[in-house]
């Protein structure tokens, strides 16, 4: 099918054949609403009930673009036509590339649209697919992240990940430490189950902390942001923490189970 636009101004040797043929080319340059239907198979059918009426599709042309509402969700690999000009295959866009669909990119009930591509398929042309759930199960995995444009987390594990040994001992009652903790808001306060890691001032530069979890809260006040905590160390059968001056530094961890 061939397009052109033909100017009428001022020319009135131009007939209404050119006029037709104006509003055919102009029907193809925007979205061509059709219903769907088929599974694996579809078949899109323009100026069905209810549709905005279009020219009539001929032969396809890339870029062409043609949408309606999915009758069934795809199992595998799709194919499409539009009207009776001839099934293509369907694909979805992706890092490496086209490739044809293998199930679930195309809902029941979702809107799609069919981009026409001649270049598809070695040039025997395709659609591209476009849908919300198309690119779902695209895998993301960087081998670096960087975070507010400062901080870089790279990812340095290959092959098998090591095995881990390690005795996990029971924490003691009898070493519960008792803190005074004083937040900039009351909801920075811990609670019970919290996980805690408690920095003394004179082991912080030695990179020694008191790792535990909070057993009990006492002397809760919401309104001055202050608490007294019991912390129970964890993984460790003694340990004893002198007082000292200076200021505290801690972290607390909540789970949610």
């Amino acid at each position: 099918m061939v397009y052109s636009i033909t100017q009428f101004e001022n020319n009135l040797t131009n007939s209404l054949v050119a006029l037709d043929n104006n509003f055919i080319t102009f029907g193809a340059l925007v979205p061509i609403p059709c219903s769907i239907t088929g599974t694996n198979t579809l078949t899109l059918t323009q100026n069905a009930v209810g549709l905005v009426p279009t020219p009539t599709i001929a032969a396809y042309t890339t870029d062409m673009l043609f949408s309606g509402i999915a009758a069934a969700t795809n199992t595998g690999a799709v194919t499409a036509t539009v009207g009776s000009v001839g099934f293509i295959n369907v694909y979805k866009d992706t890092a490496a590339g086209p490739v044809v669909l293998t199930g679930q990119e195309i809902v029941a009930g979702n809107a799609i649209s069919l981009r026409f591509d001649s270049a598809l398929n070695s040039g025997a042309g395709g659609f591209h697919l476009t849908s919300s759930t198309a690119f779902n199960s695209a895998a993301i995995n960087p081998s670096s992240v960087q975070i507010n444009g400062n901080s870089t987390l790279t990812n340095l594990l290959s092959g098998n990940s090591p095995t881990l040994t390690f005795t996990a001992t029971p924490g003691w009652s009898s070493q519960d430490q008792t803190f005074s903790i004083t937040a900039g808001l009351a909801s920075a306060l811990p609670a019970i189950g919290d996980f805690m890691l408690v920095n003394p001032p004179s082991l912080g530069s030695s990179g020694v902390d008191f790792r535990g979890f909070v057993q009990s809260v006492g002397s809760l006040s919401s309104v001055a942001s202050a608490a007294t905590i019991a912390i129970r160390l964890t993984n460790a059968a003694s340990a004893s923490l002198a007082s000292n001056s200076g200021i505290y530094r801690y972290a607390a961890l909540r789970t949610v189970p």
